[in-house]
């Protein structure tokens, strides 16, 4: 496997999953951190806070990682692993005696960080000035498109989110709290459809189109979005904390076999697909629960090869790293995924350059 520090994509396994992209069995799984990243990619106060860290500090490696030290930082979380969203929330949780106050407080603090970034910005005054007094009722996905966030990509190329949209696929999944992909679909003039899977007792509010429907059949004009850490508009449905990260995981291997809860579309397709996980880290709860998931349900199954998208560790010695990344690929290949060094953001560009050629007959 190529290593060079070039970020760029070995173009062998990209080759491999054209025919299966063009079969319509591949799913991409896309982090909550991913379109968080991109949003807040010009905050000059996450910047200074980079700029502050120890040069091979890989919890400041990450915009998602410093939001949440800045989260932390609001309510004097007095733990050293203020970069960990799930502990901090955990802790929230325990000081508010309120299991979804933590939710509500996370989703308000992006909408308030969002609504600072634009203030004083020409055009914007009004619309934050709005804003401002609704933050804590907000759809932070609404205040995005409001405030045109993103608003810029690496090297001034197309979205990314866009081009995922556009391959010929009919299920998405995504551990996003927001509709950032329904979005992006609908951009694309798809009509998608969102699902939020593994629903606990307590989420009795969601509207009936967005609870899952085992006779839905998704199509490529009509693709699924299955949002397995719930959604944005229902703040009890997050899975935030580290408790929310066990009982979800408990909740899911109870009712694997619940179509009401793990709808069949997705239980015949995830067993068989080629994975591609976008944007996650390897030490968050949100990975190593949707990781553990998705060995439950492979296990079942003969694996198909897939793909772990990984930023490189740094951490200042080249034999440390060297191990590192050796016992990344071994922990990865042992579950039949092989690593991809690079950013979500550059995999998907040049997968989606690998898939023009590909359909154009270069390939």
């Amino acid at each position: 496997m190529n290593l060079d520090e070039n970020n760029r994509s070995p173009n062998d396994n990209l080759n491999k999953i054209m025919q299966f992209i063009e079969s319509g069995t591949v799913i991409p799984v896309i982090s909550n951190s991913f379109r968080i990243d991109e949003i807040f990619r010009e905050d000059q106060g996450l910047k200074e806070q980079t700029a502050k860290a120890p040069k091979f500090y890989d919890e400041a490696r990450t915009i998602d990682h410093l939001l949440t030290k800045k989260w932390a930082e609001a309510f004097f979380y007095p733990m050293s692993d203020d970069h960990n969203l799930a502990r901090v929330a955990q802790y929230r949780q325990v000081e508010s005696e309120d299991p979804d106050m933590a939710k509500i407080e996370y989703l308000a603090f992006l909408n308030d960080r969002l609504l600072k970034l634009c203030e004083n910005e020409k055009g914007y005054e009004d619309i934050v000035s709005q804003l401002k007094p609704q933050k804590k009722r907000l759809i932070f996905s609404d205040t995005v498109k409001q405030l045109d966030y993103p608003r810029q990509f690496a090297h001034g190329r197309e979205d990314p989110l866009r081009l995922l949209a556009r391959l010929p696929l009919k299920i998405y999944i995504t551990t996003s709290y927001s509709n950032f992909l329904e979005r992006a679909l609908e951009s694309e003039g798809k009509s998608p459809r969102t699902q939020i899977c593994f629903l606990s007792s307590g989420a009795s509010n969601v509207k009936r189109e967005h609870l899952p429907d085992p006779d839905y059949d998704p199509t490529l004009t009509n693709p699924a979005v299955y949002h397995f850490f719930g959604l944005e508009n229902y703040k009890e449905t997050l899975v935030l904390s580290e408790d929310d990260y066990m009982n979800f995981l408990m909740h899911a291997v109870e009712e694997i076999n619940s179509q009401d809860l793990y709808p069949t579309p997705l239980r015949l397709a995830l067993p068989d697909a080629r994975i591609i996980l976008l944007g996650y880290n390897l030490s968050d709860w949100d990975f190593r629960t949707l990781f553990r998931f998705i060995l439950r349900i492979r296990k079942t199954a003969r694996a198909k090869p897939s793909i772990a998208i990984q930023f490189k560790p740094h951490l200042g010695k080249k034999n440390y790293e060297a191990r590192s990344i050796k016992y990344l690929e071994h922990y990865f290949e042992g579950h039949i995924f092989s690593v991809e060094w690079t950013s979500a953001e550059n995999f998907i560009y040049e997968l989606w350059d690998t898939w023009n050629k590909y359909r154009q007959g270069q390939q």
